[in-house]
Protein backbone atom coordinates (compact mmCIF):
# COMPACT_ATOMS: atom_id res chain seq x y z
CA UNK A 1 0.00 0.00 0.00
CA UNK A 2 1.33 3.36 -0.92
CA UNK A 3 2.02 5.90 1.87
CA UNK A 4 -1.34 8.70 2.50
CA UNK A 5 0.77 11.67 0.85
CA UNK A 6 0.47 15.11 3.40
CA UNK A 7 -2.18 17.79 2.09
CA UNK A 8 -1.67 21.41 2.25
CA UNK A 9 -3.64 21.44 5.40
CA UNK A 10 -1.54 18.63 6.88
CA UNK A 11 1.41 20.57 6.13
CA UNK A 12 0.43 23.72 7.80
CA UNK A 13 -0.87 22.12 11.25
CA UNK A 14 2.08 20.29 11.61
CA UNK A 15 4.17 23.97 10.85
CA UNK A 16 1.51 25.27 14.04
CA UNK A 17 2.42 22.48 15.78
CA UNK A 18 6.05 22.49 15.40
CA UNK A 19 5.58 26.49 16.35
CA UNK A 20 3.65 25.86 19.60
CA UNK A 21 0.20 25.96 18.07
CA UNK A 22 0.06 29.50 17.01
CA UNK A 23 1.83 31.82 14.67
CA UNK A 24 1.93 34.67 12.24
CA UNK A 25 1.83 33.72 9.06
CA UNK A 26 5.14 34.93 8.24
CA UNK A 27 6.69 31.69 10.62
CA UNK A 28 4.64 29.54 9.40
CA UNK A 29 5.99 30.26 5.61
CA UNK A 30 9.63 30.42 7.26
CA UNK A 31 8.42 26.71 8.80
CA UNK A 32 6.94 25.14 5.24
CA UNK A 33 9.33 26.66 3.36
CA UNK A 34 11.98 24.04 1.89
CA UNK A 35 8.97 20.83 2.19
CA UNK A 36 8.82 18.98 -0.76
CA UNK A 37 5.08 20.32 -1.95
CA UNK A 38 6.59 23.81 -2.18
CA UNK A 39 8.91 22.50 -4.91
CA UNK A 40 5.73 21.97 -7.17
CA UNK A 41 4.02 24.62 -6.10
CA UNK A 42 5.64 27.75 -7.08
CA UNK A 43 2.54 29.81 -5.47
CA UNK A 44 2.88 28.28 -2.11
CA UNK A 45 2.50 30.96 -0.03
CA UNK A 46 -0.74 31.81 -1.29
CA UNK A 47 -1.30 28.57 -1.01
CA UNK A 48 -0.76 28.58 2.87
CA UNK A 49 -2.96 32.11 3.16
CA UNK A 50 -5.67 30.03 1.56
CA UNK A 51 -5.68 26.77 3.79
CA UNK A 52 -5.73 28.55 6.93
CA UNK A 53 -8.61 31.18 6.00
CA UNK A 54 -10.39 27.69 4.65
CA UNK A 55 -10.25 24.81 7.13
CA UNK A 56 -11.99 25.52 10.40
CA UNK A 57 -8.70 24.17 12.64
CA UNK A 58 -6.92 26.87 11.93
CA UNK A 59 -8.73 30.22 13.24
CA UNK A 60 -7.78 33.70 13.55
CA UNK A 61 -6.70 35.60 16.26
CA UNK A 62 -7.50 38.82 17.26
CA UNK A 63 -7.88 41.62 16.25
CA UNK A 64 -8.80 41.49 12.98
CA UNK A 65 -6.11 40.92 10.09
CA UNK A 66 -3.58 40.12 12.90
CA UNK A 67 -1.92 37.67 9.87
CA UNK A 68 -1.93 35.20 13.42
CA UNK A 69 -3.37 31.77 13.65
CA UNK A 70 -3.97 29.29 16.13
CA UNK A 71 -4.36 25.66 16.00
CA UNK A 72 -7.34 24.43 17.11
CA UNK A 73 -7.45 20.46 17.42
CA UNK A 74 -10.99 19.19 18.40
CA UNK A 75 -11.81 15.64 18.76
CA UNK A 76 -15.06 15.41 17.20
CA UNK A 77 -17.43 13.11 18.85
CA UNK A 78 -18.22 9.75 18.21
CA UNK A 79 -21.69 9.81 16.17
CA UNK A 80 -24.57 8.11 18.06
CA UNK A 81 -27.03 5.87 16.66
CA UNK A 82 -30.19 8.89 15.53
CA UNK A 83 -33.56 8.35 14.16
CA UNK A 84 -35.55 10.74 11.60
CA UNK A 85 -39.49 11.00 13.53
CA UNK A 86 -41.02 13.18 11.38
CA UNK A 87 -42.40 14.81 14.01
CA UNK A 88 -41.28 18.56 13.29
CA UNK A 89 -39.71 19.41 9.19
CA UNK A 90 -37.06 21.67 10.86
CA UNK A 91 -35.93 19.54 13.86
CA UNK A 92 -35.55 16.87 10.92
CA UNK A 93 -33.85 18.53 8.34
CA UNK A 94 -30.72 19.39 11.16
CA UNK A 95 -30.96 15.83 12.41
CA UNK A 96 -30.37 14.85 8.26
CA UNK A 97 -27.48 16.93 7.95
CA UNK A 98 -26.17 16.51 10.68
CA UNK A 99 -26.11 12.94 9.91
CA UNK A 100 -24.54 13.80 6.09
CA UNK A 101 -21.77 15.62 7.89
CA UNK A 102 -20.82 12.76 9.99
CA UNK A 103 -20.72 10.08 7.33
CA UNK A 104 -18.60 12.57 5.74
CA UNK A 105 -16.47 13.12 8.52
CA UNK A 106 -16.73 9.22 8.75
CA UNK A 107 -15.81 8.70 5.31
CA UNK A 108 -12.79 10.91 5.37
CA UNK A 109 -14.07 14.02 3.48
CA UNK A 110 -13.84 17.73 4.23
CA UNK A 111 -17.51 18.53 4.83
CA UNK A 112 -19.03 21.98 4.86
CA UNK A 113 -22.76 23.58 5.40
CA UNK A 114 -23.85 27.20 4.84
CA UNK A 115 -22.57 29.48 6.99
CA UNK A 116 -25.81 29.90 8.64
CA UNK A 117 -27.03 26.25 9.58
CA UNK A 118 -23.26 26.24 11.22
CA UNK A 119 -24.20 28.45 13.79
CA UNK A 120 -27.86 28.01 13.92
CA UNK A 121 -28.42 24.10 13.83
CA UNK A 122 -27.58 21.54 16.16
CA UNK A 123 -26.84 17.65 16.16
CA UNK A 124 -26.22 15.70 19.35
CA UNK A 125 -26.13 18.84 21.30
CA UNK A 126 -23.19 20.06 19.13
CA UNK A 127 -23.22 23.52 16.62
CA UNK A 128 -22.91 22.02 13.05
CA UNK A 129 -19.98 24.77 12.88
CA UNK A 130 -18.09 22.31 15.41
CA UNK A 131 -18.56 19.38 12.83
CA UNK A 132 -17.55 20.14 9.80
CA UNK A 133 -14.07 20.87 8.63
CA UNK A 134 -14.14 23.70 6.36
CA UNK A 135 -15.32 27.00 7.65
CA UNK A 136 -15.79 28.46 3.99
CA UNK A 137 -15.38 27.46 0.35
CA UNK A 138 -15.13 30.77 -1.42
CA UNK A 139 -12.02 29.60 -3.25
CA UNK A 140 -13.06 26.09 -4.60
CA UNK A 141 -15.93 28.42 -6.57
CA UNK A 142 -14.62 31.62 -7.56
CA UNK A 143 -17.54 32.33 -9.61
CA UNK A 144 -20.69 34.35 -9.80
CA UNK A 145 -22.36 31.24 -8.54
CA UNK A 146 -20.69 31.18 -5.51
CA UNK A 147 -24.23 32.89 -3.28
CA UNK A 148 -26.12 29.89 -4.55
CA UNK A 149 -23.49 26.95 -3.94
CA UNK A 150 -23.09 28.48 -0.49
CA UNK A 151 -26.42 27.55 0.37
CA UNK A 152 -26.10 23.92 -0.26
CA UNK A 153 -27.15 22.48 2.75
CA UNK A 154 -24.18 19.60 2.88
CA UNK A 155 -20.96 19.43 0.91
CA UNK A 156 -17.90 16.58 0.86
CA UNK A 157 -14.96 17.77 -0.60
CA UNK A 158 -11.77 15.76 -1.19
CA UNK A 159 -8.15 17.29 -1.83
CA UNK A 160 -5.07 17.58 -3.49
CA UNK A 161 -2.49 19.54 -4.76
CA UNK A 162 -4.70 22.55 -6.25
CA UNK A 163 -6.79 22.34 -3.04
CA UNK A 164 -10.23 21.07 -2.47
CA UNK A 165 -13.06 19.96 -5.23
CA UNK A 166 -16.42 18.50 -4.05
CA UNK A 167 -17.17 14.99 -4.81
CA UNK A 168 -20.62 14.68 -3.24
CA UNK A 169 -23.27 17.83 -2.67
CA UNK A 170 -26.87 16.79 -0.61
CA UNK A 171 -29.64 19.23 -0.34
CA UNK A 172 -32.73 18.33 2.54
CA UNK A 173 -35.87 19.25 1.06
CA UNK A 174 -39.68 19.16 1.31
CA UNK A 175 -42.32 18.88 -0.48
CA UNK A 176 -42.28 21.87 -3.23
CA UNK A 177 -39.08 23.19 -2.20
CA UNK A 178 -37.42 20.11 -4.42
CA UNK A 179 -37.00 22.25 -7.61
CA UNK A 180 -34.94 24.75 -5.61
CA UNK A 181 -32.66 22.30 -4.03
CA UNK A 182 -32.20 21.01 -7.44
CA UNK A 183 -31.63 24.91 -9.11
CA UNK A 184 -28.57 25.03 -6.14
CA UNK A 185 -26.91 21.82 -6.75
CA UNK A 186 -26.32 22.97 -10.43
CA UNK A 187 -24.64 25.60 -9.60
CA UNK A 188 -21.44 23.71 -9.17
CA UNK A 189 -19.71 24.33 -11.93
CA UNK A 190 -19.64 21.09 -14.39
CA UNK A 191 -15.90 20.83 -14.47
CA UNK A 192 -16.38 19.00 -10.71
CA UNK A 193 -18.05 15.31 -11.26
CA UNK A 194 -19.81 15.76 -8.36
CA UNK A 195 -22.41 13.60 -7.33
CA UNK A 196 -25.84 15.86 -6.68
CA UNK A 197 -28.51 13.98 -3.88
CA UNK A 198 -31.63 15.38 -2.63
CA UNK A 199 -32.67 14.11 0.44
CA UNK A 200 -36.41 14.11 1.39
CA UNK A 201 -38.73 12.49 3.49
CA UNK A 202 -41.02 10.03 0.84
CA UNK A 203 -43.25 9.66 -1.78
CA UNK A 204 -44.42 13.20 -2.63
CA UNK A 205 -40.93 14.47 -2.81
CA UNK A 206 -39.59 11.60 -4.62
CA UNK A 207 -42.59 11.96 -7.28
CA UNK A 208 -41.65 15.54 -7.58
CA UNK A 209 -37.81 14.75 -8.24
CA UNK A 210 -38.83 12.08 -10.83
CA UNK A 211 -41.11 14.55 -12.86
CA UNK A 212 -38.79 17.46 -13.22
CA UNK A 213 -36.12 15.10 -14.42
CA UNK A 214 -38.36 14.51 -16.99
CA UNK A 215 -38.69 18.24 -17.85
CA UNK A 216 -36.47 20.45 -19.62
CA UNK A 217 -33.09 21.85 -18.58
CA UNK A 218 -33.18 19.23 -15.58
CA UNK A 219 -33.58 16.20 -18.22
CA UNK A 220 -30.39 16.63 -19.28
CA UNK A 221 -28.64 16.29 -15.81
CA UNK A 222 -30.47 13.30 -15.06
CA UNK A 223 -26.99 11.34 -14.93
CA UNK A 224 -26.05 13.36 -12.24
CA UNK A 225 -28.75 13.05 -9.51
CA UNK A 226 -29.35 10.75 -7.09
CA UNK A 227 -32.63 10.56 -4.71
CA UNK A 228 -32.75 9.02 -1.40
CA UNK A 229 -35.18 8.92 1.46
CA UNK A 230 -34.88 9.90 5.17
CA UNK A 231 -35.25 5.91 5.89
CA UNK A 232 -32.14 5.43 4.03
CA UNK A 233 -30.11 7.69 4.82
CA UNK A 234 -30.75 6.47 8.92
CA UNK A 235 -30.33 3.25 7.88
CA UNK A 236 -26.61 3.99 6.95
CA UNK A 237 -26.00 6.61 9.38
CA UNK A 238 -26.82 4.03 12.10
CA UNK A 239 -24.76 1.32 10.47
CA UNK A 240 -22.04 3.42 10.40
CA UNK A 241 -22.18 4.43 13.61
CA UNK A 242 -22.47 0.57 14.78
CA UNK A 243 -19.45 0.08 12.82
CA UNK A 244 -17.68 2.82 14.46
CA UNK A 245 -18.63 1.36 17.93
CA UNK A 246 -17.12 -1.73 17.43
CA UNK A 247 -14.09 -0.53 15.71
CA UNK A 248 -13.01 1.82 18.71
CA UNK A 249 -13.69 -1.22 21.05
CA UNK A 250 -11.55 -3.43 19.07
CA UNK A 251 -9.10 -1.12 19.45
CA UNK A 252 -7.96 -0.09 15.46
CA UNK A 253 -8.21 3.46 13.50
CA UNK A 254 -9.20 3.85 9.67
CA UNK A 255 -6.73 4.88 7.59
CA UNK A 256 -8.03 7.85 5.35
CA UNK A 257 -7.37 6.49 1.80
CA UNK A 258 -6.56 9.61 -0.79
CA UNK A 259 -7.14 8.79 -4.12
Amino acid sequence: MQPTQPTWKDVVAEALRDLGGEAHLRDINERVAGHEKTATNPTWRDTIRRVVRQYSMFEPVPPARSGVYRLVETTVPTPQAQSIDGADEEINHSIAQGMLVSLGRLYGYETFVPATDQTMRSFQGEKLGQLVSVRDCASVFPSRNLSRIRQIDVLWFDEDDDGLFPVYAFEVEHTTRVRDGMDRLLKIPARFPARLFVVAPGDEEEHLFQRLLEQAPLSQYRHKFVFRRYHQLEGLYNLATEHGAHRDEFGVLERTARL
